[in-house]
C-alpha cells in the first residue's frame, strides 16, 4: 500500500529543501515526525504538514492501516523555477517601513529603473509504504505488524481462567446448581406447610372457643 502527498509550488530552495528532505528519507513515519519536529529548518514544519497529510490519506484510503508500519519510501524535491514575489502594478502599494526593513522584493537598475528580485520554488512529493522491500532498507522486518494485537494476558487471569478449563469443573458447577435448585424447593415446601399448619391452629382455637352465658341478674 502506497500513500502520496504533494507540496506545489513551495516558497524555498530546492537544494535547503533537500537538506531536510535527506533527513527523512527511507525512515520509519514516527521517527520521521520526530526528526521534523527538532530540525532546526524554515522548511521544516512545513514538511511536517505534508508527512502527516500522507499519513491522513493512508488512513483514508486504506482503513486499519498501522501509521507504525509505514516507511518513508521516497521523497522528492524538484524544481519550480524561479518567479519575483509581487507585480509591477503592486511596487506601488508597497509600504516604506517594508521597503526599508522587510526582505527586499526589488532592486533599483539603470536610469531609475526597479527589476523584481526572482525567488526560487520547488515541487515536493511525498510518498509512503509499508512494502516488504521498503521496510526492509528502513531496518525493519520485512512483515509488517498486524493492526490488531491482542494483549498478553496476565499470570492471575491466565491462572484463574485454567482452572475454570479443568477437567469436571463444568460438572461439578452444574451439581452445585441442582443442589441449589433443590434446597430452594425445599425450603419452599417448608414455608408452605409452617403456613398451613398455622391456619390449622388458627381454625382449632375459634373452634374451642365456647360462647359464655350472661350473669343472671339478681
Amino acid at each position: 500500500m502506497e500513500a502520496v502527498a504533494r507540496l506545489r509550488h513551495y516558497r524555498g530552495s530546492a537544494q535547503k529543501v533537500r537538506l531536510v528532505a535527506d533527513l527523512i528519507r527511507m525512515k520509519p513515519v514516527g521517527k520521521a515526525l520526530a526528526t521534523l519536529r527538532i530540525t532546526r529548518k524554515s522548511c521544516s514544519s512545513d514538511l511536517l504538514k505534508l508527512v502527516e497529510s500522507a499519513l491522513a490519506n493512508a488512513q483514508q484510503n486504506e482503513s486499519g492501516v498501522d501509521a507504525d508500519a509505514l516507511v518513508v519510501a521516497k521523497i522528492q524535491v524538484d524544481e519550480a523555477g524561479r518567479k519575483p514575489l509581487q507585480r509591477n502594478s503592486m511596487i506601488r502599494a508597497i509600504s516604506n517601513y517594508k521597503k526599508r526593513f522587510a526582505r527586499p522584493r526589488f532592486m533599483s537598475g539603470p536610469q531609475g529603473r526597479m527589476w523584481l528580485v526572482p525567488r526560487p520554488f520547488c515541487h515536493v512529493t511525498v510518498i509512503l509504504s509499508d512494502g516488504a522491500a521498503a521496510r526492509k532498507e528502513a531496518g525493519l522486518k520485512a512483515e509488517a505488524p498486524k493492526p490488531l494485537v491482542k494483549k498478553r494476558q496476565g499470570r492471575v487471569a491466565a491462572a484463574v481462567s485454567a482452572a475454570a478449563h479443568r477437567p469436571g469443573r463444568e460438572n461439578r458447577a452444574v451439581e452445585r446448581a441442582h443442589k441449589k435448585v433443590a434446597s430452594d424447593e425445599k425450603r419452599a415446601e417448608r414455608v408452605e406447610a409452617a403456613e398451613a399448619s398455622g391456619e390449622k391452629h388458627e381454625k382449632h382455637e375459634k373452634k374451642s372457643k365456647k360462647p359464655t352465658k350472661p350473669e343472671s341478674a339478681g
